[in-house]
């Protein structure tokens, strides 16, 4: 069994080497055969059964590094106790390919998120809830007003 140290690090290599870097290959060592993506929300044509397992994990970072080629993680934190893991961060990146069904903008994103992970006994990612703050991107992306208008308009 991993500890809650190894954990932490199995997450870090997972966005910085795996996702930033486009190590994909990493993703063997880091991401369990039969993972669940419960937030497959990167590639609109993944069917909630397609994101589960190690290949519709691996579709799903492939079509964020489509989207994001610069993409990029600024880690905040990361806490793990036992085989949980969750991590705090902002992506950074250009929206240059299409990303949850929306095509490409073109426009540099900031997008602060939450995940949380489950690590199996073999301390890999076998589990992936993640909270990013959807409006934001959606403002960043010129698909909403910004947030001061949104608040301008009557009820």
């Amino acid at each position: 069994m991993s500890t809650p140290s190894q954990n932490t690090e199995t997450v870090r290599r997972y966005y910085e080497d795996a996702v930033a870097d486009g190590q994909i290959d990493l993703l063997d060592d880091l991401v369990a055969a039969d993972v669940v993506n419960h937030d497959p929300l990167s590639d609109d044509t993944l069917t909630p059964a397609e994101a589960r397992g190690f290949e519709g994990f691996r579709r799903h970072v492939q079509v964020f590094q489509k989207a994001f080629p610069n993409g990029r993680f600024d880690i905040h934190d990361i806490v793990a106790e036992d085989d949980r893991v969750v991590v705090h961060f902002t992506m950074h990146g250009t929206h240059e390919g299409r990303f949850a069904g929306i095509d490409p903008s073109g426009n540099h994103v900031e997008i602060p998120s939450m995940v949380r992970y489950r690590v199996d006994e073999d301390g890999k990612l076998a589990e992936r809830w993640q909270v990013t703050d959807d409006l934001s991107f959606l403002q960043q992306l010129d698909l909403l007003p910004d947030t001061d208008e949104l608040l301008a308009k009557p009820a």
